[in-house]
């Protein structure tokens, strides 16, 4: 019954037609290029060469697809929450985030438990742009494009888990740590912005050492806290502008500990290359093997004959 139902809801024009003309477009441009083929090198050398022909251009599309990451992708890079800590980051059960609240605790005292204080503590760290260093953690600024990216995981874990509601929390700071070393954001190179030759070979040779020295990527996590918003700024009255939302400071923080997942965009279109230019170079070398034989069959023919 079950395919029925599915047969039932496939469309003609959007499936069954658009396979068809897939099917049709498939047979005509290889049916054609092996018919000519094997008209004038036989059946069984035909389609070798059409086979031939066809891994090879596989193999360059694959190349292609590895060089631009473009076409067939894998999953891309994304964070997954490995744990959430309600109120005291120093329970945690990941040992390096309760580095990080002895380090705050440290930093700016008493901004580890209380998220109001935190709050100010990162918003004045907002205003300097300078991002705050506490250990090994980094902090994220809101405008480091990285931040807008874990945030939106953050939001649709919670909402998902039903933590909280959609929009009933304000984020208060994020804090990174691990993964490769960063290039600072002065050292950029090219036409739009005016570089030095000693910036340029500097950001050469960290590119360099990212790939050769350093060609394995670290364990990259990220710890982002936010916190209730105060019932008072939820509520939105007919005529007006939604309030701003604030945190409520009776609510205790929540931070949600996420590590990097480097997905594998590049794995698939790889593959494809390497078995493509497998099957291409076992073809080619038997196509080269034939050419030999027939080659020594042609003088020794010749030879017999005079």
């Amino acid at each position: 019954m079950t395919s029925f139902i599915v047969i039932n809801g496939l469309d003609f024009n959007l499936f069954i037609r658009g396979l068809l003309v897939v099917l049709v477009g498939v047979v005509v441009l290889m049916g054609s290029t092996y018919l000519i083929l094997a008209t004038n090198s036989g059946f069984r050398t035909g389609g070798m060469l059409a086979l031939t022909g066809f891994f090879g251009w596989m193999t360059i599309m694959g190349f292609i697809w590895v060089l631009y990451g473009i076409g067939l992708q894998g999953r891309l890079p994304s964070w997954h929450v490995f744990e959430i800590n309600r109120g005291d980051l120093s329970s945690a059960q990941f040992l390096e985030a309760q580095e990080l609240a002895g380090g705050l605790e440290e930093t700016a005292a008493g901004v580890s438990s209380d998220p109001a204080a935190l709050d100010a503590w990162f918003r004045a760290a907002e205003e300097t742009q300078q991002a705050p260093e506490v250990g090994e953690w980094t902090g994220v600024l809101s405008s480091n494009r990285a931040r807008g990216e874990a945030q939106a995981a953050v939001d649709a874990w919670l909402v998902e888990n039903r933590v909280f509601g959609a929009g009933t929390y304000v984020p208060v700071a994020a804090f990174v740590r691990g993964g490769k070393d960063p290039r600072p954001a002065g050292l950029a190179c090219g036409i739009s912005k005016l570089s030095t030759w000693d910036e340029c070979l500097d950001r050469a040779g960290r590119k360099l050492h990212s790939i050769f020295i350093q060609p394995r990527h670290p364990a990259k996590q990220i710890a982002v806290m936010v916190s209730p918003a105060s019932p008072e700024t939820l509520i939105v009255r007919p005529g007006e502008a939604p309030p701003v939302k604030t945190l409520d400071p009776d609510q205790p923080m929540y931070t949600v500990l996420m590590e990097r997942d480097l997905g594998s965009k590049r794995l698939p279109p790889f593959l494809i290359m390497v078995g493509s230019g497998t099957i291409f170079a076992a073809f080619a070398w038997r196509l080269h093997q034939r050419d030999k034989t027939e080659t020594a069959a042609r003088a020794a023919y010749a030879a017999g004959k005079a």
